[in-house]
Parts: C-alpha cells; structure tokens; sequence
C-alpha cells in the first residue's frame, strides 16, 4: 500500500522495494532467450512482455505498462545507477522498418511524460534511415532484428549491446586532497591512489 501511494506520488520505491520487483519473475532469470521466430509469432502484448522479462534478466527493474495511451512507453525501468527509462516495442515484419515519426513520439513524450533519462526502442524489424540519424539525437537507443538476436537469444547484456554508458563508472570514488597539492584527484577503475 505504501508503495503504491509513494509511486502515486511521482517518489521513488525505496531499494527493498526494487529489489522485490526486480524479483517477480516466475522462470530463473538467466534462462529467459526467445528465438527470433517465437518473436515474430507473438501478439504486440507479448512481444512487450518478453522485452520486460529479458530487461529483468538483465538484473533491471521493469514494470510492463503498454496499453493505449501509454505515451510512447510499453515498459518502464529502473537500472543500476537509479536512472529511469523508456521502452517502445515495436513487434513487425522481419521487412518492416519503424520510421522516424515513432522517434518523434517518444522523444516527445520520453523526458517529459515519464521522467526518464532516456529511451530505447526495440524491433522485430528494422529502422528507416531518417530514424537512425534522429535517434540518437535525441537520446533514443535503437535496438533492431540483428540486436534484438543478440539480447534475446544469444543472451548478451542490452546495455552492452547498446554500448550504454555505466553512470556508477562516471560517479568512481574521488580521493582526499592530497597533501601536497591540495587538489581533489579523481580515481578512475585503473589507476592507483598518488
């Protein structure tokens, strides 16, 4: 109860209760893969619903809230790094291409409506060319048929896919001034201390 009212609220769920979320899956989460061609042959709610399971076997939080109106969001996450994000599915053709009018839709509505830092839109088919160029403009990710059989099938991270960069890497530990040059120093993941 208290959860749905700080969600009502626009807060954010506290860690326990991601955790809980993150943890609703019924099937391990390291054996949900879909092959492209059980892909191909769900309904549009499946498709959204097997991109919410694999985000979540990725250790996301996602939360599948496509219906109509949904402004651009079939699933909502929550990464490691407390960033929010929107996911557009769009399950076609293997020949089809999602053009830039969809880009257009959910960049309008991705930051404002939902909040979220960016977006991602995830495809059975393929992308026009106009919305490769304008996707990634407006802090669209796209994920088309050849990295949609990576992510679902072959079992590899979206982020890594997508080459997303890691916010806790930007955010590494600062070391204490030095005492010689009472500068702060920053600390990346392979350097050592001075």
């Amino acid at each position: 109860m208290l959860t749905t009212v700080a969600v009502g609220l626009g807060l954010k769920p506290g860690r326990l209760a991601l955790h809980r979320w993150a943890g609703r899956s019924v099937l391990p989460l390291e054996s949900v893969r879909y092959s492209l061609a059980h892909l191909d042959a769900m309904e549009p709610q499946e498709f959204e619903l097997a991109v919410c399971s694999l985000l979540r076997r990725d250790g996301l939080t996602a939360e599948h809230v496509g219906k109509a109106g949904d402004k651009g969001a079939d699933v909502l996450v929550v990464d490691h790094s407390q960033r929010r994000v929107v996911v557009q599915c769009k399950r076609l053709r293997a020949d089809r291409r999602v053009g830039d009018q969809d880009v257009q839709r959910v960049n309008g509505t991705y930051r404002h409506d939902h909040g979220a830092h960016f977006a991602v839109i995830v495809t059975t088919g393929g992308f026009t060319a106009a919305a490769r160029a304008s996707g990634p403009r407006y802090g669209i990710y796209l994920v088309d048929r050849d990295a949609l059989q990576r992510w679902a099938d072959l079992g590899e991270p979206l982020y890594g896919i997508l080459r997303v960069p890691d916010e806790t890497a930007r955010r590494r530990r600062w070391a204490p001034r030095s005492w010689r040059t009472g500068r702060i120093t920053r600390v990346t993941a392979n350097q050592q201390l001075p």
